[in-house]
């Protein structure tokens, strides 16, 4: 194909980096390419009407918004070409995102114009060169990805890994190793947080004062609570580095709806030495770890939803989140952010949500399948409780013994029976939780059989708190909250924006 034989047509043009240009400063990569695609315009005379930059990085197609709309365009036929530095910019990710993309190109007879090739995906030849290079491409990318981890898995096991510096620090090198130094603009209140907090104040005591002398966070206007925890906790800040702290579960045609993060327990971290300084001594480390421990047990992901109303309720004064703390025994609904709003108990608000949804959820009957529904996860998770409970009274058993055989001294004994007894009624609890939840599916499964409809506040009542958050969104956009300091516990408001039906 001659350089002028598209002469007069029509262009989009789409600009990403490269694998190879990661690290460099991405405006002035784009404005090159910018420049090397205008000139690859020029000649072959097409006139370029938009483009599409791509800042963001993303291996999924649905987590780059510009191809995204660049497709949309494509299938509608808006342009004869679409300009490129190279085709593996297009897709260098999954091959099904690989198939989207030329089918786009392809069915609608849009032409790739790169500075090396012109592709028509209607010729066989350029079609089949087109599906190669996406190939090799696709291969590439998980060999350079695989060469990263085992870089990244050496670079942990010598306490060089970096990835964003934590507040107090910034960025460094050490023998062309990524390391992190002090930066002690910030390092000055991260020890003052740890002294505070040491002496006896609270979180939301010590994020106060250092709001008030004028810390201020990488990314948001002010400390709160979980802000400062978050750091008191954090090992970094005695030159250790951490990993595996969280467990991502990706989204996927398994059941998955939404990408997942699990907050991982202390025990499965990986922790090494790092390269870079401390901020705090270990005793002052250590003190605070001790007293967070005394004063209250941290709830953590594990992946599943524990608050019927979690992504729900709103502050009407700030619009944060309303946050679900447990005092005393007693569940609450709490603004993370003091002074700002005033706390109610968390069931009078899910009961006056409940009855302003009545009317609506009250209506609706739950149609039931024609099958029972499938037991067999919920049997086998009893089945495997109960095993692990008889093996813990074994070891129970077997600890009696050892005791009276003198092979345990007292004290360790008493440690090892400790642990016990704890395992034990942990695996009491969620054997007695799962046989409630297979107890209410049967129930459930019961009813459908003799053909006696639910309505969905019944299936809501009988639900677990991530059902119930699931059939709440169903019906809830938003709900937002109010209420004023030293009222009455009832004396709050809800205002609640429906989903369009």
């Amino acid at each position: 194909m001659g350089e002028h034989d598209m002469l007069g047509q029509t262009a989009g043009a789409y600009l990403r980096k490269s694998r190879m240009e990661e690290g460099m400063d991405t405006e002035e990569i784009l404005r090159r390419h910018r420049a090397g695609l205008l000139e690859c315009a020029q000649r072959h005379g097409l006139l370029v009407e938009d483009w599409y930059p791509e800042v963001v990085s993303g291996e999924s197609l649905y987590a780059r918004p510009q191809m995204l709309r660049l497709l949309e365009d494509v299938e509608a036929g808006r342009y004869d070409a679409v300009l490129c530095m190279d085709l593996d910019r297009l897709s260098r990710g999954r091959m099904k995102d690989q198939g989207i993309i030329l089918d786009a190109f392809r069915d609608s007879g849009t032409r790739i114009v790169t500075p090396e090739k012109v592709y028509d995906l209607s010729d066989e030849i350029d079609d089949e060169l087109a599906e190669f290079k996406t190939f090799m491409s696709r291969r590439e990318y998980k060999i350079i990805n695989k060469r990263l981890r085992r870089g990244l898995h050496r670079s942990i096991q010598d306490g060089c890994y970096v990835a964003n510096a934590p507040y107090g620090y910034r960025k460094a090198t050490i023998d062309r190793r990524p390391t992190l130094e002090i930066y002690e603009p910030e390092a000055k209140f991260v020890r003052l947080m740890y002294q505070l907090y040491a002496g006896g104040c609270g979180c939301v005591s010590v994020a106060n004062q250092i709001n008030a002398m004028g810390a201020r966070p990488h990314r948001s206007s002010a400390f709160s609570r979980n802000s400062v925890a978050a750091i008191l906790r954090n090992p970094t800040y005695i030159g250790k580095v951490v990993w595996d702290q969280r467990t991502h579960l990706k989204k996927s045609g398994k059941g998955s709806q939404k990408h997942v993060t699990i907050r991982n327990p202390r025990e499965k971290w990986t922790v090494t030495d790092g390269l870079h300084p401390p901020i705090v001594e270990q005793a002052l480390y250590n003190k605070v770890q001790d007293i967070m421990a005394g004063r209250y047990r941290p709830a953590y992901q594990n992946g599943t939803t524990k608050s019927p109303l979690a992504g729900l309720v709103f502050c009407a004064n700030c619009g944060g989140h309303m946050q679900r703390m447990t005092f005393r025994g007693t569940a609450y609904l709490v603004c993370p952010r003091k002074g700002c709003c005033a706390a109610a108990k968390f069931d009078l608000v899910e009961a006056r949500l409940l009855g302003f949804l009545k009317d609506i959820l009250g209506d609706i009957a739950v149609e039931h399948p024609a099958q029972s529904p499938d037991l067999s996860p919920l049997e086998e998770a009893l089945s495997a409780f109960t095993r692990e409970l008889s093996a813990a009274y074994r070891q129970k058993t077997r600890l009696h013994e050892l005791l009276e055989l003198g092979e345990y001294d007292l004290p360790t004994y008493r440690e090892r029976m400790d642990a016990v007894r704890e395992k034990i009624a942990q695996l009491e609890l969620r054997r007695e939780e799962t046989a409630r939840r297979l107890e209410r599916a049967q129930s459930a499964g019961a009813a459908a059989r003799a053909d006696c409809p639910l309505s969905a506040l019944e299936v809501y009542a009988a639900s677990s708190p991530a059902g119930r958050n699931a059939i709440l969104h169903a019906v809830i956009d938003a709900a937002y909250y109010r209420k004023a300091k030293k009222t009455r516990p009832a004396a709050f408001s809800l205002e609640l924006v429906l989903k369009p039906f």
